[in-house]
C-alpha cells in the first residue's frame, strides 16, 4: 500500500523524497522534523525544507505544541482537490495542442521547405509515428499489412479512442496477409460506425507487404518483419497526392468489408 501511495503522489508531480515523507506521515502519524528525517533517510535540513514545501502546497499540516512543531498528512479531500487541479492543467494543455502544433508546423516549414523525411526505429518509434496520423485533416487512407496492434499492443487502443474522439475517418485496403493475421489473438476494439471503412483486394492483384498511411502531405510507411521494426514519414505534397490517386484507383476495385 505504501508503494501505491508513493506512485500516486509521483503522478501528482511530487518528487520521490516528497512522496516518501508524505507516505511516512500517513503511515506513522504526526512527526517532528527529526522523526521524519529518521524514518525517511532524508537529512534533517532537507526534511525541514521539503516539509515546508509540502505545507505550502497544502499536502501536510502543521501541529504546534508547547515546545515543538509536528507535521501531519492531510486528508483525502485535499488530495482530491490536487487531482482536480491536475485534471484542469491537462485539459488546458490538450486545448492548447492545436495552437502549438500549428505554430511548430509553420516553423518547420519555414526552416525546412520542400521535402522532409523522418525515420523511426523500434516499437516506441512506431508508436510516435502512429500517433502522428492524428494530425490528419478529416481523413487518412492507406494499406493495412497486418493488425497494427500486434506491433504496438494496447497503445493501439489509446490511438483508436483518440481517433474516434477527434471524429476522423480512416479508409484502408487489406489483402490476404491481413486476413491471415486476424486469426491470431490481438487487440481488436469494437469499430464504431462512421470512422473506419475497409475494402479487400486479392494479393494476386496487389500484394500488400507493409503498412502505409496517407494523410495531408504525408506518406507514412511502417515495416515489421522477423524482428526488424522501422518506419519512414515522407512530407511532400506531390508524393502524397500521387499515392492518394493510386489508392483511389485501387479502392474503386476493392470489395467492401
Amino acid at each position: 500500500m505504501n508503494k501505491i501511495i508513493k506512485d500516486f503522489l509521483l503522478n501528482l508531480g511530487l518528487t520521490a523524497e516528497e512522496s516518501a515523507i508524505y507516505a511516512s506521515l500517513l503511515d506513522k502519524g504526526p512527526q517532528t522534523v527529526l522523526e521524519v528525517s529518521r524514518n525517511t533517510n532524508v537529512d534533517r535540513t532537507g526534511a525541514y525544507r521539503l516539509l515546508e514545501k509540502l505545507h505550502a502546497m497544502g499536502i501536510v499540516e502543521e501541529i504546534i505544541e508547547e515546545n515543538r512543531k509536528m507535521y501531519k498528512a492531510v486528508g483525502l479531500h485535499t488530495l482530491e482537490f490536487l487531482v482536480r487541479e491536475k485534471e484542469t492543467a491537462v485539459k488546458k494543455l490538450r486545448e492548447s495542442m492545436p495552437i502549438i502544433e500549428n505554430y511548430m508546423s509553420s516553423r518547420e516549414g519555414a526552416h525546412q521547405p520542400g521535402t522532409k523525411v523522418l525515420f523511426y526505429r523500434g516499437r516506441d518509434g512506431i508508436k510516435q509515428q502512429v500517433w502522428n496520423t492524428l494530425r490528419a485533416e478529416k481523413e487518412a487512407v492507406g494499406y493495412s499489412y497486418r493488425r497494427l496492434s500486434e506491433l504496438i499492443g494496447d497503445y493501439y487502443i489509446k490511438w483508436f479512442d483518440e481517433w474516434v474522439a477527434r471524429r476522423l475517418i480512416f479508409r484502408d485496403i487489406i489483402s490476404d496477409e491481413y486476413l491471415r493475421s486476424i486469426s491470431q489473438r490481438t487487440v481488436n476494439p469494437h469499430l464504431p460506425e462512421g470512422h473506419f471503412f475497409t475494402r479487400y483486394i486479392s494479393e494476386d492483384i496487389l500484394n500488400i507487404n507493409h503498412q502505409m498511411d496517407i494523410y495531408n502531405n504525408v506518406v507514412s510507411i511502417y515495416n515489421w518483419y522477423e524482428g526488424e521494426v522501422f518506419g519512414v514519414e515522407i512530407y511532400n505534397e506531390k508524393v502524397a497526392s500521387f499515392q492518394r490517386q493510386i489508392f483511389e484507383i485501387l479502392w474503386a476495385r476493392g470489395e467492401e468489408r
